[in-house]
């Protein structure tokens, strides 16, 4: 079956990010974690888990460049709390 040994090692990779989150989120204080540490984890994996498809595939332009747009979306993560948050403050009647 193609493509299973990928499946299994893309998504185990992007599982153990997102538990190593949930270890990241209580280490650091709760003022800053916003409940974020597993999607952060999980980011992280996704990242690492892309990077060895692309290696995988022999190919370490599409690697690197997977692995860097993965890295610039974990951005987004701050930004996406920060409006959750305010939203939550300021619900619609």
């Amino acid at each position: 079956m193609p493509g299973l040994i990928f499946g299994v090692i893309d998504n185990g990779i992007m599982l153990a990010g997102a538990f190593f989150g949930l270890s990241i989120e209580k280490a650091i204080p709760l003022r800053l974690s916003r409940g974020t540490g597993a999607i952060i984890g999980a980011g992280i994996g996704n990242a690492v888990s892309d990077f060895c498809g692309g290696i995988g595939e022999g190919d370490p332009a599409l690697a690197f460049g997977t692995f860097t747009g993965c890295v610039l979306a974990l951005i987004l993560i701050p930004v996406l709390s920060r409006l959750k948050q305010s939203a939550g403050k300021n619900p619609e009647k």
